[in-house]
């Protein structure tokens, strides 16, 4: 049995995160995966980057800790989103250095079972302000309006930037999708993208627009991995209806996020959709 439980959209809300290490100590879980928006997110805009920082050095760091106490402790398998500045990256890798998470971004990993894991964060390019995380999707898709400023961060906090010459000097997510490490087997692996699919049941906006990644579901389509599991639009499943859609042979998940109530998946990879449960929606 390789039980994981998965969530995304945290945003920093310690209603949410102290159920999940609850209940994955309660499932007896292999894995615990954060697929992005780990950190806070509300507040004055130009504090943000702070806050963050302090949660990850103070909450984060403490819960992450009580988690590697307990016996046994479940692997932590993480990576930041879109609302979650990545100059605070650093502060992240400390606590992978202490052993106590692992970021997934761009890498893979073996989980228990012959199961292999690989992490990809950006996403298309939204109307908000924090750059970090989005690149344009495909070549061919155009670019939305956006917010007369935006911002990317560093070390040492957060510089305004062009938004258009930042996209032009960027790879697009379908480049970057083909860098991504080889799998050596895609039956056998779960990707953490925290874009969903476009049009699909787990990317609508409150207006009814599907706004996932073209690029994304391409990747899906083409390469039908066992499972992958997205975030971003919290309000798509009460939308759509559905938190699981096809793509193919895929079994894709977006659990969404609401009400300051933990919504995350449970699931067997030996098992996916036999076992699936969500905390929320059944």
């Amino acid at each position: 049995m390789t039980k994981i439980i998965f969530t995304a959209d945290l945003h920093g809300d310690q209603r949410l995160y102290d159920p999940l290490f609850d209940l994955a100590h309660q499932e007896k879980a292999a894995a615990i995966l954060i697929g992005g928006d780990m950190l806070p997110k509300e507040g004055d805009f130009f504090k943000l980057f702070d806050r963050q920082r302090r949660f990850i050095r103070r909450y984060l760091k403490s819960t992450l800790k009580k988690n590697a106490r307990r016996n046994p402790p479940i692997p932590v398998y993480a990576m930041l989103g879109n609302d979650d500045w990545a100059g605070n990256l650093p502060y992240l890798q400390e606590l992978e250095a202490q052993g106590l998470l692992v970021i997934i971004h761009g890498k893979k990993f073996s989980l228990p079972g012959g199961f292999e894991l690989i992490g990809y964060g950006n996403v298309p390019p939204t109307p908000f302000s924090i750059k970090d995380w989005e690149r344009m999707d495909l070549p061919e898709v155009p670019l939305e309006d956006q917010y007369p400023t935006a911002f990317l961060s560093d070390g040492h906090g957060m510089k305004p930037i062009n938004t258009l010459a930042f996209f032009q000097g960027q790879k697009t997510i379908e480049e970057e999708l083909y860098e991504l490490p080889i799998p050596d087997s895609y039956q056998k692996t779960v990707y953490v993208f925290h874009a969903p699919p476009f049009q699909s049941k787990l990317d609508h906006l409150y207006d009814g627009r599907p706004i996932g990644s073209r690029a994304i579901r391409l990747f899906i389509e083409t390469h039908q991995p066992l499972l992958t599991l997205h975030g971003h639009i919290h309000e798509s499943p009460y939308l759509s209806g559905a938190y699981l859609d096809h793509i193919g042979k895929t079994i894709c998940l977006n659990p969404g996020q609401k009400d300051n109530t933990l919504h995350a998946v449970i699931l067997d990879l030996e098992r996916p959709e036999e076992t699936l449960r969500h905390t929320v929606m059944g």
